[in-house]
């Protein structure tokens, strides 16, 4: 249980990920320089760059928007612009007004005036600066196409009347008011009475309208003061203070007029309007006042009120003579029935109105009545048949056949006149009948009539205050504050811009470190190393500059030759010095240097009066018998494939000491790993162990092949071969593995080939590892001061 947690407690400091920033700070001072160059450089751009950069002013200005409202004209009685006018014009609001301001036909507009796709450049030595009304020439452009292709001309002023103008293609020499036929369109310069610069050149750029605009349109601004007022702030950024003052006011100026001439426009409108309404209206009232005089005419009307009054007292007259003549007519047939009554003694009643024509009947009635009075008074004394009653009843008898005979006649007259009353009477009935409708008619016309006169009228009335109105129009804006230039440019902002190069002077060598060690998938730094394995590093080996096999002699005093002196000094407290050991060199792949690693140390080994021995076992890839200078053809191979058990017979002596001897590999066999498994290469280490002090193994990398894990039983030490630079940081994960499953014991990481560079395998930035002296490697200064035989337990 005790083994499984130490294990897991290595995996989990392995894969730690925590960020040494002591590492991180030893990395940039390390590379001072790289940040002093990058900075110098990136600074000098920056200045470059603030000289080079064309400088940008801000205009500003500031127009109100009135609040109609709240404007005089709404409370003016007549308020010229309300009613009919009013309903062709939009209430203006700053809102509004911000949108106008800023919409593309104002900037069009302005463009197209100004010219402002037509540039001119004078050109410096280093950069080109726009001009406006300095330049000594003007531009006038007359396009042959709609489609302009952006393009720069360069003009080199020659004398008073000569030009020069060059382009890709182009290379005319002009004269100033005379047109050059261009493809696109003719160009014709007109000289002013400014001086040209000292070098007399200059340059043209010409573009299309809508690039135009859209470049001006990114430069300009609007915006409410704020939310309480009406007032406009309108702002550009342009990079000649003057010009850009020009576009700023030109575009108010236009702005008013469009305002201006909208009212006009509406004002025109609703004239327009007027005029045709009035039109509709005239000949509407025309048609009314016709179609009244021919109904008029048809129905014998003048004034039908007072043609009333007279048809109503004409048809009561006519009534009341209509019940006379009933009244005569009953009168008449009740003496009509009295006087054939023999028995009636009465007198006749005579009749209550007579025309002087029926005189004679009433004197005949009255004659009748007067004879029989007389009768009535002669009866009082005479009797029935007394010859002056019979006279009186004679003549009775005769008056009264007269009468009767006028009764009929008068009452044949009576009857007459009655029906003809009747029928003037029912005329005049029918006539009244009549009244209303006709009346009603008429003030249907009069209504219509009198409609169409008042709106004939109105129409008028409003005719004339719209012709006021437009008269006297005027904008509903104006301008407050005209366009003005700060005093100096706000950009480029030249402190700024050096302190953004200083910065990234700085960040660049940062990032470029930091993406480099984050590409990085090999060992560079001990850091590396300390950061994927918690395996001890016995040794540090610094780069061969001699680029020799054998750097470790007698008299060899290098620095590379020290460090193999102190991993000889190290390997002492890693084994048991009172007995032969067998030291196995391994790596995850080929190149890493066991071969050398192992070359040298047994080299230093032999130093010390030691017997060493090599056994080349890397039975694929044999090394260390070429870099010895000794002949591979009789080795390790031949030994376990003979009979013979006699080891001189393959051991050979090494030129460079008499204590070092060589068993080399032999000819490569077709199956290394069947020969390492022999019982005979057991026999052979163990009678080695007898022989010699040290017996060093070459062995083929464990990362490869299985050869170092089937020789480690036999080891000691296995040394585990890690070269900067070369090998893979992912392999060291081999070594966690072989420590993990304890397939390997005794295990030690020798680091070769560390360069001598600042910032490069040691983490601390002190060359290569813990800085090699005359005779003591890093981890031997570190022994001594930590405890030796604590520090090799680690």
């Amino acid at each position: 249980m005790n083994h499984i947690q130490d294990n897991n407690n290595l995996l989990n400091d392995t894969d730690g990920d925590s960020i040494d920033f002591k590492q991180i700070i030893s990395r940039l001072v390390n590379n001072w320089i790289l940040f002093l160059v990058s900075g110098v450089i990136c600074l000098a751009i920056a200045v470059l760059y603030a000289k080079m950069s064309s400088p940008d002013w801000h205009i500003s200005s500031k127009i109100l928007v009135e609040d109609q409202k709240n404007g005089p004209s709404a409370s003016m009685g007549g308020n010229l612009n309300s009613d009919i006018s009013s309903l062709f014009n939009v209430k203006s609001s700053a809102d509004n007004e911000v949108q106008i301001l800023k919409s593309r036909s104002l900037m069009t507009v302005v463009v197209r005036e100004m010219q402002l796709n037509v540039r001119t450049y004078s050109v410096a030595r280093l950069k080109s600066i726009e001009i406006f009304d300095e330049a000594p020439f003007n531009v006038s452009v007359s396009y042959k196409t709609d489609t302009i292709t952006a393009r720069s001309y360069d003009v080199k002023v020659l004398n008073e009347n000569d030009y020069e103008l060059t382009a890709d293609g182009v290379d005319v020499k002009g004269k100033f008011g005379i047109p050059v036929s261009l493809p696109q369109y003719d160009l014709t310069l007109t000289r002013t009475l400014k001086p040209k610069s000292a070098s007399g050149k200059y340059a043209v750029y010409i573009e299309s309208a809508d690039a135009a605009v859209a470049t001006v349109s990114s430069l300009f601004t609007a915006a409410l003061s704020d939310k309480q007022s009406t007032t406009i702030d309108l702002a550009i950024s342009y990079p000649h203070p003057k010009k850009g003052e020009a576009v700023l006011n030109t575009l108010m100026h236009q702005y008013l007029l469009s305002n201006l001439k909208n009212k006009q426009q509406i004002a025109d409108s609703t004239m327009k309007f007027i005029n045709k309404e009035i039109d509709t209206v005239f000949n509407g009232l025309n048609l009314i006042e016709r179609k009244f005089e021919d109904y008029k005419e048809q129905n014998n009307i003048a004034d039908i009120s007072e043609q009333s009054k007279a048809l109503v007292t004409s048809a009561s007259d006519y009534y009341d003579k209509l019940n006379q003549q009933s009244i005569q007519l009953s009168i008449i047939n009740e003496q009509q029935k009295l006087l054939n009554d023999p028995n009636n003694k009465k007198a006749l009643p005579s009749p209550l109105i007579m025309n002087s024509a029926d005189q004679s009947f009433g004197q005949s009635i009255n004659a009748y009545n007067q004879l029989l009075l007389e009768k009535e008074k002669a009866g009082l004394s005479l009797t029935d048949i007394n010859p002056t009653i019979q006279n009186f009843n004679n003549q009775l008898s005769i008056s009264r056949a007269n009468i009767l005979k006028n009764i009929e006649t008068y009452r044949n007259s009576l009857i007459t006149a009655q029906s003809q009353l009747k029928n003037q009477n029912n005329n005049f009935t029918g006539q009244l009948k009549q009244i209303p409708s006709k009346q009603r008619n008429v003030l249907d016309f009069q209504r219509q009539q009198q409609l169409k006169q008042e709106l004939y009228l109105y129409l008028l009335q409003k005719k004339e205050e719209t012709a006021i109105s437009k008269t006297s129009t005027i904008s509903s804006s104006r301008i407050l504050d005209y366009a003005k230039s700060d005093f100096a440019p706000y950009k480029p902002k030249r402190s700024l811009i050096y302190l953004v190069g200083l910065v990234l002077g700085l960040v660049l060598p940062g990032v470029y470190l930091f993406i480099k060690e984050l590409l990085n998938i090999r060992i560079n730094t001990k850091a590396d190393i300390e950061k994927l394995t918690k395996t001890s590093i016995i040794g540090e080996i610094s780069h061969n500059d001699e680029e020799k096999s054998l750097v470790v002699l007698n008299n060899s005093r290098s620095i590379i030759s020290e460090q193999f002196r102190s991993l000889r000094t190290n390997l002492q407290y890693a084994i048991d010095s009172s007995k032969s050991n067998v030291l196995l060199f391994t790596s995850s792949m080929s190149g890493e240097g066991k071969s050398f690693l192992s070359l040298n140390l047994g080299s230093a080994l032999a130093l010390t009066g030691k017997k060493v021995v090599f056994m080349e076992l890397d039975l694929r890839k044999p090394k260390l018998s070429e870099n010895i200078g000794v002949d591979n053809s009789n080795g390790f191979t031949n030994f376990i494939v003979s009979s013979s058990s006699d080891i001189s017979k393959v051991m050979k002596q090494t030129w460079f000491s008499e204590n070092c001897f060589l068993i080399s590999s032999g000819p490569i066999p077709p199956n290394p790993s069947e020969l390492l498994i022999s019982a005979k290469l057991e026999v052979l280490i163990e009678n080695l162990r007898k022989d010699f002090d040290y017996v060093i193994i070459d062995c083929a990398p464990i990362g490869i092949v299985t050869d170092a894990l089937l020789l480690e039983k036999f080891a000691d030490v296995v040394f585990y071969v890690v070269r900067q630079d070369y090998t893979f940081k992912s392999q060291l994960s081999i070594v966690n593995d072989l420590k993990v499953n304890k397939q390997v014991k005794n295990l030690y990481l020798i680091v070769n080939d560390i360069k001598a560079k600042n910032g490069g395998y040691s983490s601390y930035g002190q060359g290569y590892g813990y800085g090699y002296g005359y005779g003591y490697g890093g981890y031997a200064e570190e022994a001594k001061s930590t405890g030796i035989k604590n520090w090799f337990k680690k």
